[in-house]
């Protein structure tokens, strides 16, 4: 198929590219910092979405039947006028797409931020609430989503991400910061470390958005979690024993952990990805940190 992906060199853009290519799809990438180029059935364009006269002609010329929008600018920057930029962007890009009258899905990358739940499963079928500028942003684009979609026929894919780590993650992120901490032989100041969140591998994300390009279905949301939940002490402990062989960092955290709460443990309901997208996480959190470690140390 012709797929058109943005934020093609990004954490997610870049294993779902190779995943895409292997399954011989022809691929339109686009990325603030790519180079132009061409090979292996991806053809790379560098644009900005903000400037309309950078795409338009080669995406009208690639005439995309699938689009995946990964792209948005400077996370974690949830601010009212980052958010809006990312808005206005997304909705004048997609809305360009949709006007070629080629493309017959759409796939969004969205967040478990969206539902502001805080404590247990989450359900695909919940569209949640606005809780800051970021989810603001991200509601309007999906309600904007499902009117246009359903008025033009055309098949939209939400694809909910929890808390997705691994390989090119931002360095401050919580897991690259834990392993890049125990390198140093410390474990890093964790304000909440009892609170538990739904950490899912990068490339079982990529292979999820790589299975719903060939998938007809019913517009709807799909939940990309692992289906539990897990404290943020286990995830030390998992790389403590990964990096340094031992549990005592983690076990001096828990000690003087003691009177704190949990305020936070909320995982993913995935039962439409897996009935509908044939889905399900593959990577265990033990060998997924262990993956994101053999990479910092190939860096």
């Amino acid at each position: 198929m012709k797929i058109l992906i943005t934020g093609a060199t990004g954490f997610i853009g870049l294993p779902l590219l190779e995943k895409l290519n292997r399954k011989g799809h022809q691929v339109l990438a686009l990325s603030l910092s790519a180079q132009t180029k061409r090979g292996n059935g991806i053809e790379w364009l560098s644009c900005d979405l903000a400037s309309p006269e950078s795409y338009a002609n080669k995406v009208k010329e690639f005439s995309p039947e699938v689009l995946i929008h990964l792209a948005w600018q400077d996370i974690p920057n949830f601010s009212l006028e980052k958010s809006r930029i990312n808005l206005d962007q997304s909705l004048d890009f997609i809305s360009f797409v949709i006007g070629l009258a080629t493309c017959r899905k759409i796939m969004v990358s969205g967040s478990c931020f969206e539902l502001n739940q805080l404590q247990g499963e989450c359900s695909e079928g919940t569209q949640g609430e606005v809780r800051d500028h970021f989810t603001w942003a991200k509601h309007a684009l999906y309600l904007w989503l499902r009117m246009t979609c359903k008025q033009k026929d055309i098949q939209l894919f939400w694809m909910r991400i929890f808390y997705v780590y691994g390989p090119r993650q931002r360095p401050e992120s919580l897991i690259p910061s834990i392993l890049t901490n125990l390198k140093q032989g410390k474990l890093p100041e964790l304000r909440t470390p009892k609170n538990a969140n739904d950490f899912i591998f990068v490339d079982d994300i990529a292979d999820a958005f790589s299975k719903a390009v060939s998938v007809n279905n019913n517009s709807m949301i799909y939940n990309l979690g692992a289906g539990v939940s897990t404290s943020v002490l286990e995830v030390c402990r998992i790389a403590e024993k990964i990096v340094l062989g031992t549990e005592t960092l983690t076990q001096e955290m828990d000690s003087r952990s003691k009177g704190t709460s949990c305020d936070v443990d909320f995982w993913a309901d995935f039962t439409q990805s897996k009935k509908y997208l044939d889905w399900q996480p593959t990577t265990s959190l033990v060998d997924g940190i262990g993956k994101t470690w053999e990479w910092l140390n190939c860096k």
